[in-house]
């Protein structure tokens, strides 16, 4: 098996880019380009584009917060991942009436699992999904009742850490908003994921939402609930000053009958109350609020890196990092946490990205969209 080919730009000129391409050109023919390129490098996306096209290679990629090279975050330039150009992608509009997907859309992504996906199982869904979306747990929902189990779902939120709507998806041609970019890999076992976020005894029902937006909790507009279970959980005195001290280490949980509860992080307060989160909420759901992950524990990285590491053996690891974990646990100790998956993932190399949102089915099981997770995802 050959080493996983990857490269960190931290700055992006067509001399470098070509370089790199003519490089992996020459070791491995038949290889496409997996772009990652930060936020603030977004207009550089145009040199890629002209790069790939003129070494005739494919060319897939994302805008992301932030990028993960050499067990360190960079907020600069971009990772360059080498993948079979044989592998099956498409970028998939995901036109929305109401905040819901249409169903045409929904069903170009079913179209596209059915048509490359082996029929007995085995591949992986992996899903670059536009941060915006406004429904990316229902969406997901809707695509495992047309294919099911037939493929494992891992994939990721991209865009702006701001969330502002900007382009953030692209191939050689498109610089899409709005939209899934879909790859097909191959005899794949799946990503691996988890939060180890905890507490959180009271439960509440959401009982108005709106895609990301929780309008009422019981009843009652969400923000005052919200400060009650702060209050009551863990004797904060949370108010519209303080909101963005302390959302990111006290989310929201939607809990489940099995696996961790879905964290979902609150990221802004409405002036009617309600309270926008960075994933869909639905109405019914049992919510809670937990405590972040303790700075300076690891069990969550050596948990990523041994389910990681259990099936064959890698050429490399994809990782992706919530940014809203990075902003709880600060640099440092996010740094140590990275350092830590890095260690259990040895001798593989890994490369990523800092994303708003991670998908995983945990191996054939049901796909769950998640917020302040750690991901692994195998690279060949």
């Amino acid at each position: 098996m050959q080493p996983m080919q990857w490269t960190y730009l931290d700055t992006l000129t067509p001399q470098g880019i070509a370089a790199t391409l003519q490089t992996w050109r020459e070791r491995q023919p038949g290889t496409g380009v997996l772009a990652l390129v930060c936020e603030q490098e977004q207009g550089a996306v145009v040199l890629l584009q002209q790069a790939t096209a003129a070494a005739t290679m494919p060319l897939l990629g994302a805008v992301v917060p932030g990028l993960i090279a050499g067990a360190r975050f960079w907020r600069r330039g971009a990772i360059l991942v080498a993948f079979d150009a044989a592998t099956p992608r498409r970028i998939i509009p995901m036109p929305h009436v109401e905040h819901r997907a249409t169903d045409a859309a929904v069903a170009s992504v079913a179209d596209f699992v059915v048509t490359h996906a082996d029929e007995n199982g085995g591949d992986t869904l992996l899903l670059l999904m536009d941060t915006m979306i406004p429904d990316a747990a229902s969406l997901l929902d809707r695509l495992y009742l047309e294919v099911g189990d037939q493929v494992n779902y891992a994939g990721l939120c991209v865009g702006s850490e701001t969330f502002q709507s900007i382009p953030c998806l692209f191939d050689s041609e498109t610089f899409a908003t709005g939209a899934v970019l879909a790859l097909m890999l191959r005899r794949h076992p799946g990503a691996t994921l988890a939060h180890h976020y905890r507490g959180g005894e009271a439960l509440w029902v959401t009982t108005a939402t709106t895609g990301s937006r929780v309008e009422t909790i019981d009843g009652r507009p969400a923000f005052t609930v919200y400060q009650e279970l702060m209050a009551r959980e863990y004797g904060i005195e949370l108010d519209r000053e303080n909101f963005y001290r302390y959302a990111v280490h006290f989310p929201f949980a939607l809990n489940r009958a099995q696996g961790e509860s879905l964290v979902r992080i609150p990221v802004k307060v409405e002036e009617d109350g309600s309270v926008y989160c960075a994933g869909e909420v639905p109405e019914n759901a049992l919510l809670s609020v937990v405590r972040a992950v303790t700075p300076g524990r690891l069990e969550t990285a050596r948990e990523v890196g041994a389910g990681a590491r259990s099936g064959e053996a890698m050429a490399g690891v994809l990782v992706f990092y919530c940014a809203g974990r990075l902003m709880h646990l600060d640099q440092e100790a996010a740094t140590t946490e990275l350092a830590a998956l890095a260690e259990a993932l040895a001798p593989a190399p890994l490369a990523g990205a800092l994303c708003l949102g991670e998908i995983s089915s945990g191996r054939q099981q049901y796909p769950a969209f998640h917020n302040a997770t750690l991901v692994a995802l195998p690279w060949t």
